[in-house]
């Protein structure tokens, strides 16, 4: 078992060696993309990968990872040549990067672009969040990577390596790709960088006519690489029908199905490769039996690829990225004075003490032990896990790093982390086991934590991940409030974790419509016992 938040004793000792090694290994992985027919072509995209290479592991159901793709296009490449392009917000989870997390985040950015040169990515659209460490960054992967920037937009052409469109032929068909990034996608300067979409157009159409295209042609396409936003690609179908696809991205518009406009089709896909789109098109009929399918990416399609050189790079990048982490939070401190330590958040422990009848429920949830997740994933040190994993992340009240989650009312003790690893390092998945069995874990990391001298332990979901109370309750009575405002509170919290990507099954079909029912059903179920305090 490896040691937990230790240093790891790891050959891998620096990002060079471990880029060798993945472009070595995925010289095998070229040959998934041959096709047996090259009458067929597949136009597989994706977009707002925010930064993911694999699953995070707290879904029920985990959906995307770079192994898993891998194995998609493995499968697809039996009847058809495979043509990898992606619309942007890729590399970051946001526009802005905490300077606390710079290194692993550029880090699993380079990594990622990386997987996706390896797995064949032909043509990138940069977005707003691919700005995140400003236009250095991305003018690195457009001189060092084999994917190429697909840009029509630009005002000045000289800024970065790019093309302005690009040409696929094949058979009959000629298929012609331009790339848009909208200016008002930025909220700063970077806007200035591109021109108006649909002022620019018809400027690229007479250079692309120049190179053969005819609008009226049944065997030319014109797809639309766009980093805009569902309603401005609405607009730009309704302004020019000729169009033929739109491939878009930055709204996160899940669409299940292309959204036509006259005879424009509309596409976009699920956030973080959950889902890959796919347009069918076979290049010697006519573009109007293009067809169109949406790819579900669940774990069983990495076995498509056997051996698959992408599950080595997955494990390497979750042991490269904890040594990292670890690192950045090594500055990061923890106001340990007498007036700091009256401030903090009460932890179930101290709960526990008067509520015994809500400590025991709640110790029976899968809430209680929410941390082995990410212990079991090896994400023990990702910020961006840990918030929705712990009590008080952030919070002055809290604690700022994985290092500080647990305090001690001496010293930490220096295996601690591997022995609370231990108790529950053979679980699978926490939601599968039986309520007796999350409490009887819960309970011997009590124990544990007691033996231990633990002063504060803030892993795991506790009592005021949900609840508010004065910080001297119960000694200051709280402010009064209904029931109604209170589940409201309660719910409002919930949904800040358990969010589209993560919990799917809490929205409906477009993503972003609560299912109600399904809420209710679940906060009734996760809902403590009544107090008789």
């Amino acid at each position: 078992m490896k040691k937990y938040l230790l240093p790891l004793l790891l050959v891998l000792t620096s990002c060079s060696y471990f880029i060798s090694k993945i472009d070595q290994e995925a010289v095998n992985a070229k040959s998934m993309k041959k096709s047996n027919n090259p009458q067929n072509l597949a136009i597989v995209f994706s977009h707002n990968i925010s930064g993911e290479t694999h699953p995070c592991g707290c879904r029920n159901f985990p959906l995307g990872g770079l192994p898993q793709v891998a194995g998609l296009f493995a499968n697809l490449s039996k009847t058809s040549e495979v043509f990898y392009v992606d619309t942007g917000d890729t590399f970051f989870p946001s526009s802005v990067i905490p300077t606390s997390m710079k290194d692993s985040l550029s880090f699993a950015a380079n990594n990622l672009a990386l997987g996706l040169d390896q797995l064949g990515l032909k043509y990138f659209v940069p977005g707003d969040q691919d700005f995140a460490l400003g236009l250095d960054f991305l003018k690195n992967l457009a001189n060092t990577r084999n994917f190429e920037f697909l840009i029509s937009n630009l005002a000045d052409e000289s800024i970065i390596k790019h093309k302005r469109f690009a040409i696929i032929e094949r058979n009959h068909s000629k298929i012609f790709l331009i790339g848009f990034v909208a200016p008002d996608v930025f909220n700063d300067k970077t806007s200035e960088l591109f021109t108006d979409i649909p002022a620019t157009l018809p400027k690229v159409i007479e250079e692309i006519k120049a190179q053969g295209y005819q609008a009226t042609n049944p065997n030319h396409r014109l797809v639309v690489l766009s980093h805009a936003g569902f309603d401005p690609d609405d607009a730009l179908a309704i302004k020019f029908p000729f169009i033929d696809w739109i491939i878009g991205a930055h709204s996160q518009s899940f669409l299940r199905f292309s959204r036509d406009e006259g005879n424009v089709k509309i596409v976009q896909t699920l956030s973080k490769n959950h889902y890959v789109g796919n347009i069918n098109i076979d290049t010697n009929a006519q573009k109007a039996s293009d067809t169109y399918v949406l790819h579900e990416i669940r774990d069983e399609l990495e076995k498509n690829l056997s051996p698959n050189p992408f599950r080595h790079f997955v494990d390497d990048h979750k042991a490269r990225m904890n040594e990292i982490q670890l690192q950045e939070q090594s500055h990061m401190g923890m106001d340990n004075s007498p007036t700091a330590q009256l401030k903090r958040f009460k932890t179930a422990s101290s709960c526990i003490e008067c509520h015994k009848v809500q400590g025991e429920f709640w110790q029976g949830t899968p809430h209680s032990i929410a941390y082995t997740t990410l212990m079991n994933t090896h994400e023990q040190n990702n910020l961006q896990c840990i918030k929705c994993h712990s009590l008080g992340l952030g919070d002055p009240k809290g604690f700022t790093a994985a290092k500080n989650m647990v305090s001690f009312k001496d010293r930490p003790i220096i295996d601690y982390w591997n022995k609370v690893h231990a108790m529950s390092s053979e679980v699978a998945s926490v939601r599968k086991l039986e309520s007796k069995e999350i409490r009887a874990i819960s309970k011997k990391w009590f124990e544990f934590d007691k033996k231990s001298g633990v002063k504060n332990n803030f892993a795991n979901v506790q009592c005021l991940n949900c609840h508010n109370t004065h910080d001297e309750h119960p000694f200051n009575p709280d402010m009064p409030i209904t029931a109604e405002t209170k589940t409201a509170q309660i719910k409002n919290k919930c949904l800040a974790c358990h969010t589209a990507d993560q919990s799917p099954e809490w929205y409906g079909k477009d993503s972003k419509t609560i299912n109600e029912k399904f809420v209710a059903v679940k906060f009734k179920k996760m809902s403590c016992p009544l107090s008789s305090q």
